[in-house]
């Protein structure tokens, strides 16, 4: 293989989703979820650029494109390679790029990364004759051999034709030096696409460490990223936010990770060395209920967090042992108790359409938020992902047919439950946040927080949004 020497990495125009590899949620329907820059491209086009490449990276939904833009940027541009990031939800409709680029230029090397390929590498590629190259697992190490032009044969996590053939190379270990990685190349992005729905500010994604210990049935974590939680020094990180500070004006961050707060002592030396440095941030976080305490929570507020993301899921116990989840609602109550303590804002996430939800215990898990009284509720639908036991679940229990990729409607669930329509599923979501977010208790306090004139406007856009959902879903 030639060494490419003009690459161009895109978000297909197939629909705004959040393409990280663990989460490919469709965010269109979402009221607490913004767009994200496309991290993983701007991780690749820095291995890329490193080796001497000359890349450009478009998000085409974020840029509301569509395909005859991308046709043009493909004949102006002239890309020796096109790397595309997919989902699972949009994986055939993502592969008509590829298509059309080898419609353009049929020699060019069209790429493709997501998690989708971990387990269904060869079947994709068998399927979709004009994908050249799957990228399986971490691809930062992979892309910088690809770079360099060497032997397709000689690279470790791909998938490639060879003669029309597939051929499937030995997996490449996880990096344990995260460290090594070149930062995201984010002077390629549009920053300003990606805001913090709040105040209207340029919002971006750090990566601040991979993998998690737990193994939850819906959960992509363990197969993407590996069981080991892998931490960059904080030195690395912080020299990643200076960086977007000074160069790019960015001082919104959501820390992306599989489990941000399981390395209380990690957690505590980066929120000491943004205050040591003087780093006027701004910044969210995930966690499980399971790993703060007041301490991490006081320097994580004063380093500039102002929300942190838990993935509740459910509301009773017997649901949270069914997905495996490690954690209990008394541990629940307890973290949002101390979070909101220590002045930083709570976000709770649900599970919608497990296998065994019935209407009772969505309406627990509704309840139950009532309760603990976050400030902000997510319910998602759980997508079956081909590897997780969420999808062999399916299978056994006759919602999927083995083999089966749901692709999911607008608005809609992948998959119904034992007890629970796809259609009536959606519904029981729409009740649920009204539910939630309808209450006066609730919408007194949202405007008795609110701290200026845009986040004011920002709250009250988004409460007509919910309301008109509800008036479209009136019935439950």
């Amino acid at each position: 293989m030639s060494r490419p020497q003009r690459v161009l990495l895109i978000v297909p125009p197939t629909g705004r989703f959040i393409r990280e590899d663990r989460c490919q949620t469709p965010i269109d329907k979402l009221k607490t979820v913004a767009l994200r820059p496309p991290i993983d491209l701007l991780y690749a086009a820095a291995c890329f650029e490193k080796a001497g490449a000359e890349c450009r990276m478009v998000d085409y939904p974020g840029e509301e494109w569509g395909w005859e833009r991308l046709e043009a940027d493909l004949r102006e541009f002239r890309p020796q390679a096109l790397v595309l990031s997919i989902t699972t939800p949009s994986f055939a409709d993502d592969m008509k790029a590829a298509a059309l680029a080898k419609s353009v230029d049929p020699d060019i090397l069209t790429i493709a990364k997501g998690a989708h390929f971990n387990t269904l590498d060869v079947r994709g590629l068998e399927a979709f004759p004009a994908l050249d190259v799957a990228l399986r697992g971490e691809y930062e190490l992979t892309c910088m051999e690809l770079a360099e032009g060497r032997p397709l044969e000689t690279i470790t996590g791909i998938t490639w034709r060879r003669d029309g053939q597939v051929v499937r190379n030995d997996p490449r270990p996880l990096p344990t030096d995260l460290d090594q990685i070149p930062y995201p190349a984010r002077h390629l992005a549009n920053n300003r696409l990606y805001i913090r729905p709040d105040n209207d500010q340029m919002q971006t994604t750090l990566v601040t460490n991979r993998g998690c210990p737990f193994s939850c049935t819906y959960c992509l974590a363990n197969q993407v990223s590996g069981l080991k939680n892998r931490y960059r020094s904080v030195e690395n990180v912080l020299g990643e936010i200076r960086e977007c500070v000074e160069r790019h004006n960015i001082r919104n961050f959501l820390f992306r990770s599989d489990l941000f707060t399981q390395n209380r002592k990690w957690v505590i030396e980066l929120c000491q060395g943004i205050l040591d440095l003087g780093l006027d941030i701004q910044w969210a976080a995930n966690s499980r209920v399971d790993t703060v305490n007041p301490e991490v929570l006081s320097w994580m507020k004063k380093a500039g967090c102002w929300i942190i993301a838990f993935g509740v899921e459910k509301g009773d116990d017997a649901s949270l042992e069914i997905i495996n989840k490690k954690a209990t609602c008394d541990q629940a109550r307890e973290a949002m108790r101390i979070t909101r303590e220590a002045g930083i804002k709570r976000s709770m996430y649900l599970l919608f359409g497990l296998p065994e939800d019935d209407e009772a215990t969505l309406r627990r898990d509704i309840e139950f938020a009532k309760q603990v009284d976050p400030d902000f509720l997510e319910i998602f639908y759980p997508y079956p992902f081909p590897g997780t036991p969420l999808y062999k679940e399916a299978v056994e229990k006759g919602l999927l047919a083995d083999g089966v990729i749901p692709k999911e409607a607008y608005g809609l669930p992948a998959m119904a439950t034992r007890h629970i329509s796809i259609d009536r599923l959606a519904k029981l979501r729409t009740w649920g946040l009204r539910e939630y977010y309808m209450r006066p208790r609730f919408i007194a306090r949202t405007l008795a927080g609110v701290s200026s004139p845009r986040e004011f406007y920002n709250f009250a856009r988004y409460g007509v949004l919910q309301l008109k959902d509800i008036i479209a879903n009136a019935t439950t």
